[in-house]
């Protein structure tokens, strides 16, 4: 039965206006429930009526609870479906009456314990009291007074109280809201932390999630896009059925039930009777075993879409999951979502450590120096005495390759390294066994290329006297010699823009600190450092030890010729005022004389030069044909179909080492000498033009390694001096004529 609303009024028309200001005047400082209580005793006092109750409806969601029956507030809201009839009253906006019998079991069950049994059948009058968020269904139980005087009552007694009850809902909304928040805060920093399993935690998702939302059962389901299925690894449903395999996994389509809806649309389902939703399917959603009555499905996101959903099961104590339920479900997502992609790339990470921590391993074995190389090492008897060792501009390949390690422990000994830093011979043997292997057999940048470094640096310290006139510590130029043999561990015979331009794996992992190859030999001389029996630094204090560490970074990426040609303009202006002790001036003389010791190979003879000029240029043109096979346009001095060797070699010496030598000869006079035999290599490459000049560009590595380039050149070198003697007799002559 209905009847029809009266127009609302402004003014008391039935009721007593000193009642009503009781009451507002009441309504202060209460929670919502007492306010109702409050509401509902001057209802029923007016009415007569033998119960009063309000449901708040939030009117966008059409979702309904109860917090007080009558003169009695519940111990928690219950939430109560919105059955036809509470439907009907918000949406005609008119009073009506029914039988408290034929209301929904839900809305019974809260009444029930308040009414006699006998008051079953009486009729309960719903009045509405519509607004935006929150609207009001007032429900009086049996008047005795009118029902036309009744709808004045309780509109009469609204009129002044539901503001202050508008208020009151919206407050305590906005504060479990921002409980929700908090909670939900704790959750995400809980989350954050257990990145480092999986497994852990997707099992406190589910957990946290139940607890934020109250619901029975949670479950995670991940995208797996290789075979573009849903995975659901829950313990839950393993636990139900014990027969099932620890490892084995539920999988399902994308497309199918309402996890399969909401990864295709990507909108959270929240289905308040599950089994009544079209795309329901009951061996998918929910957990077996469990009578599913309600859901709410989410989606969990990360930047490049959809990897998962998230079902909540069954809420606890109530009939659906409402409004809030799905924002935090929503956040909660989004949390989720990250902490899941964290913990893959996390995992991946993991796993590409170990995985590098293996290979390392690997390497280490089959670098691994036995006991007995040790000793066939300290026992050799062959002549280790070389007059010439500690010359600088002694030619290496004059010894035997295989005794090269007995001349670099001696070279420690000679300075007298291994005492003064307490570095035994077994230890020291070992050491220089594991670097020798460290290299590989490329034609220039080789154990032979290291052990010439190294000897120049040994040679540079004993002539230069650089510790005994206060330029070196004893520990910087023991750090010097052994960054001289470390500095080109693992060099795989190509440059820095090689590996950029490709995109190598040593480019992905050193290209943002640049110096590729500089830094991944630093990390191989680390790792062999680091090595069992290997650690020749062990004994030094920890601060020396940390300042060691230091040196050998700046003298191997010192050795990057980018870094050389940046700071060559400093390197001049500090090589005219140099000052011992100053920490900057002193930081470039190292790496000065780490370029020095770099390129000393252009400090021997003719013949040493030519042999590395070939074995250089052999690595160029390999790294050149590589280049073109990538499609890629090499340089010009990495094409052997245009690279003119002369002019490259003059080059060099004139724009790289002339400059690097004049500019440490004002800082150390015995080094000047080095220019002359610089300049000297400069006028056979310039007499040596014209030979390779009568030969197709392709052919030029081949005429560098003729036994008859000697010859020839040395016959352009006398033609050039008897023209030079013409010229300078034609000068003397013209003036006795004149």
């Amino acid at each position: 039965m209905a009847s029809q609303r009266k127009g609302k009024r402004k003014s008391i028309q039935n009721s007593d206006p000193g009642k009503i200001l009781d009451l507002v005047m009441s309504l202060n400082d209460e929670s919502c429930a007492q306010l109702q209580i409050k509401i509902n005793t001057y209802l029923c006092e007016e009415c007569e009526a033998e119960l009063a109750l309000l449901v708040t409806v939030n009117s966008d969601r059409m979702e309904a609870s109860i917090e007080a029956v009558g003169t009695t507030a519940l111990q928690r809201k219950h939430k109560i479906c919105m059955g036809l009839k509470l439907v009907d009253v918000l949406k005609t906006l008119q009073e009506q009456t029914e039988l408290l019998s034929n209301f929904p079991p839900d809305f019974q069950a809260i009444v029930a314990p308040f009414v006699p049994k006998d008051n079953q059948k009486r009729r309960m009058m719903l009045y509405p009291i519509p607004d935006k968020p929150f609207s009001i269904i007032v429900c009086v139980l049996a008047p005795k007074v009118q029902e036309d005087h009744v709808s004045i009552i309780i509109h009469e007694c609204f009129l002044f109280s539901w503001p202050t009850l508008k208020k009151t809902i919206r407050f305590e909304y906005e504060c479990t809201l921002k409980q929700k928040c908090q909670q939900l805060l704790r959750v995400a920093k809980r989350l954050f932390t257990q990145v480092a399993s999986l497994d852990t935690l997707l099992q406190i998702a589910m957990e946290q999630a139940k607890q934020l939302t109250k619901a029975e059962h949670c479950s995670v389901m991940l995208v797996d896009v290789d075979r573009m299925e849903l995975v659901d690894t829950s313990a839950h449903w393993k636990s139900t059925n014990p027969a099932v395999d620890e490892d084995k996994e539920r999988r399902f389509p994308l497309n199918k039930g309402i996890a399969g809806h909401v990864i295709q649309t990507g909108q959270l389902v929240n289905a308040k009777v599950a089994k009544e939703h079209a795309a329901f399917d009951p061996n998918i959603d929910g957990i077996p075993g469990t009578d599913c009555k309600t859901i709410l499905c989410f989606p969990i996101r990360e930047q490049t879409g959809i990897i998962g959903v998230g079902q909540l099961i069954n809420k606890v104590g109530d009939p659906y999951f409402d409004a809030m339920d799905e924002e935090m479900a929503l956040a909660f997502s989004i949390y989720c979502g990250v902490c899941i992609i964290h913990s893959v790339v996390y995992q991946k990470i993991q796993e590409a450590h170990i995985r590098n921590t293996l290979a390392n391993e690997l390497v280490m074995y089959h670098m691994k120096v036995g006991d007995s190389e040790v000793a066939r090492m300290l026992e050799c008897t062959g002549f280790h005495n070389h007059p010439h060792l500690s010359s600088l501009h002694f030619n290496p390949r004059a010894l035997p390759i295989r005794e090269l390690p007995c001349y670099a422990l001696k070279m420690f000994h000679d300075l007298g390294f291994d005492k003064k830093f307490n570095i035994k011979t077994t230890k020291l043997a070992r050491f220089i066994l594991y670097v020798k292997k460290g290299y590989r057999d490329v034609p220039y940048h080789s154990w032979l290329h290291a052990f010439n470094v190294g000897q120049w640096a040994y040679a540079a310290i004993s002539n230069y006297k650089l510790i005994s006139q206060g330029y070196f510590t004893d520990l910087q130029a023991m750090m010097y010699v052994i960054a001289g043999f470390m500095h080109d561990l693992d060099h795989r015979g190509t440059t820095n823009s090689f590996h950029i331009h490709g995109q190598t794996t040593l480019a992905a992992l050193y290209s943002s600190e640049g110096s590729v190859m500089e830094r991944h030999h630093l990390a191989q001389a680390m790792c062999i450092l680091n090595t069992e029996g290997c650690d020749i630094l062990e004994s030094l204090p920890r601060r020396d030890y940390d300042r060691a560490i230091m040196q050998l970074r700046d003298y191997i990426l010192a050795s990057d010729l980018a870094t050389y040609f940046k700071n060559l303009n400093e390197y001049k202006a500090i090589s005219y005022d140099f000052q011992k002790g100053n920490r900057v001036h002193t930081a470039a003389l190292q790496s000065m004389l780490m370029n020095a010791a770099d390129l000393s190979d252009q400090l021997k003879d003719w013949g040493s030069v030519k042999k590395t000029a070939a074995a250089v240029l052999t690595e160029f043109f390999k790294q050149g044909d590589v280049e073109k096979s990538r499609g890629d346009l090499p340089p010009i001095i990495m094409d052997r179909e245009k690279c003119f060797i002369p002019d490259l070699e003059i080059q060099f010496l004139s724009t790289t080492c002339v400059p690097l030598f004049d500019t440490l000869g004002r800082i150390l006079p015995k080094a000047a000498t080095c220019v002359k035999i610089i300049e000297n290599h400069i006028e056979r490459w310039d007499a040596s033009r014209p030979i390779f000049s009568e030969v197709p560009t392709t052919a030029g590595l081949s005429v560098l390694l003729s036994p008859e380039l000697d010859n020839l050149i040395e016959l352009n070198l006398k033609e050039k001096e008897r023209l030079r003697q013409e010229a300078e007799a034609e000068a003397h002559a013209e003036p006795k004529e004149t």
